[in-house]
């Protein structure tokens, strides 16, 4: 029987496979598992007691006597351990014969498929008797234990149960981050103490599970088998989405104001792994980034911002000019810069003070920010130097713009211990040419600048580039 053996061994996932598409066809999965792995333990236990069995007895199938006690032989052994097992779990004897009949089946579809020819049949007679082995010791095992330690037995099964089932209550309840289970329809199945304090359901732990019944058993808990949308709005396409696919899971961030202010989450979307093909649906774990978004807000403000004024760094201006000035060469669309300088702004310094000097920058720059586009690109470039990019502009345009700034910066009147302090700035105007790099551009403007000044400050030089 060693060929035996070896077909049994060599087939172990088949043999899986085959009793859960039985389990499956026949309703036997209302009550068990769906997962592979939850039956090796019974297909293991099954093909070792045949397999020693084979080595036992030889080509002989099992025979009967009146007189044998049925616990001295590997299949009447394993016959009893599946019934004291099973007899705790509370299976009925008829659910658990009748399920029987379809692993020896898988094992004797087995044999036909994939067994040799030649001992087809003395191996399907010894399956069936040893089949029929298990099951009279099943049975014996099963009725000869008194009511009072049976129900002891299922007393205790009931208590393991019951801890499992609060173990994995507490670690739900436990987790911090909101968890909504959703049934196919689309409605709440249960939600964990954190989802319940966001949606204003619950702030005791349990109460949703226990309030009136689980939500899967009996009637539902205040505010559960409510559709999801109605408490999450804001996820209603995206909960579409991710029920219309086959995919197993999906990540994404989203903010919204559902909750009173603004708040960003991120969104993980399961499918839930069913191991008894009796639920089905999604789970959806909210993860609270507001703060984080909000410090990685601050963190690029802060790499990306002049602390002082506000307005872009050099090294954000830089980034985002070269951006513009590429589209700019993409699209043949024309594009100018402005480069601003502060006169004598030294000697504003040294008469009123460096804090007063400080006041000039930021007038200085949230003027100028007050006048350009949200399109326009502006920053800080060097102690008292600023530029500006502007997007879709002639050098006739960016001239009238430099003109105007020009005048509005001369007007104004910074407050100082010594009285009001104005200032006048000399501006470089210069539209890109074809194949021209912001660097250069830059150049040709800071030489227009400079010509400014030499020609008396306060006023707009403009230069087109050779």
């Amino acid at each position: 029987m060693n060929q035996f053996s070896e077909l049994i061994q060599e087939n172990e996932k088949w043999l899986m496979e085959r009793i859960i598409s039985y389990a499956k066809l026949h309703n036997f999965t209302k009550y068990t598992s769906t997962l592979l792995d939850a039956w090796r333990l019974s297909i293991s236990g099954l093909s070792s007691a045949l397999c020693l069995a084979s080595q036992t007895n030889g080509i002989e199938e099992p025979q009967f006597d009146p007189d044998e006690d049925y616990k001295s032989d590997p299949m009447t052994h394993f016959g009893r351990l599946e019934a004291q097992r099973h007899r705790e779990r509370g299976i009925s004897i008829s659910m658990f014969l009748g399920l029987l009949k379809y692993y020896r089946d898988a094992y004797v579809d087995l044999i036909l498929e994939k067994g040799s020819e030649q001992y087809t049949e003395p191996w399907i007679r010894f399956t069936i008797h040893s089949f029929d082995r298990i099951e009279i010791s099943l049975c014996l095992e099963w009725v000869s234990t008194e009511n009072p330690e049976h129900i002891t037995e299922i007393e205790k099964a009931n208590r393991r149960l019951s801890n499992e089932k609060n173990k994995y209550l507490t670690i739900f309840e436990s987790t911090p981050r909101p968890v909504f289970i959703v049934d196919k329809d689309g409605l709440l199945d249960t939600i964990n103490l954190a989802a319940s304090k966001l949606l204003g359901l619950s702030n005791t732990a349990g109460k949703m599970y226990y309030s009136g019944g689980h939500s899967t058993l009996d009637r539902k808990a205040e505010g559960l088998c409510t559709p999801i949308v109605d408490y999450l709005p804001w996820l209603e396409n995206e909960i579409n989405n991710f029920s219309n696919t086959d995919s197993r899971s999906h990540r994404i961030e989203l903010d919204t104001h559902h909750f009173g202010d603004h708040r960003y989450f991120n969104v993980f979307f399961a499918r839930m792994q069913d191991v008894s093909d009796k639920y089905s649906g999604i789970i959806i774990i909210l993860d609270d980034i507001t703060k984080r978004k909000m410090l990685e807000d601050q963190l690029n403000y802060l790499a990306t911002t002049d602390a002082l004024t506000g307005a872009h760094n050099r090294h954000r201006f830089l980034e985002r000019g070269k951006e513009e000035v590429t589209r700019s060469e993409r699209y043949k669309r024309p594009i100018s810069l402005l480069m601003l300088d502060i006169d004598y702004f030294k000697n504003i310094n040294d008469t009123f003070g460096h804090a007063v000097g400080d006041d000039v920058l930021r007038a200085l720059s949230a003027k100028c920010q007050s006048m350009l586009r949200q399109t326009d690109i502006f920053g800080r470039i060097g102690g008292e130097e600023f530029a500006a990019v502007l997007p879709e502009t002639t050098l006739d345009e960016a001239k009238q713009v430099a003109e105007k700034i020009r005048v509005a910066l001369s007007q104004i009147k910074v407050n100082s211990s010594e009285g009001q302090v104005s200032f006048t700035v000399s501006i470089g105007v210069v539209e890109r040419k074809d194949k021209q790099e912001l660097s250069n551009i830059l150049y040709y403007a800071d030489i227009a600048m400079y010509e400014a000044k030499n020609m008396g400050r306060n006023r707009v030089v403009s230069k087109r580039p050779e």
